[in-house]
């Protein structure tokens, strides 16, 4: 018979607190790619405004 305190847990098991961890690290990565890619956007499209003869705008 098979008791409790001694069998290993289940891995397919998770404990709420270990899904909440896991939605909240996906959360925070997800809008650090999505702030690094405004920053990228930014950074190569708006730097300076220069405008060249042609008329455009960048490098």
């Amino acid at each position: 018979m098979a008791n409790d305190e001694t069998s290993p847990p289940d891995p397919e098991r998770e404990t709420p607190l270990l899904q909440a961890i896991k939605i909240g690290f996906i959360a925070l990565f997800v809008v650090l790619v999505f702030l690094l890619g405004l920053s990228m956007v930014h950074h190569r499209f708006f730097r300076g405004e220069r405008v060249h003869h042609n008329g455009s705008v960048g490098q």
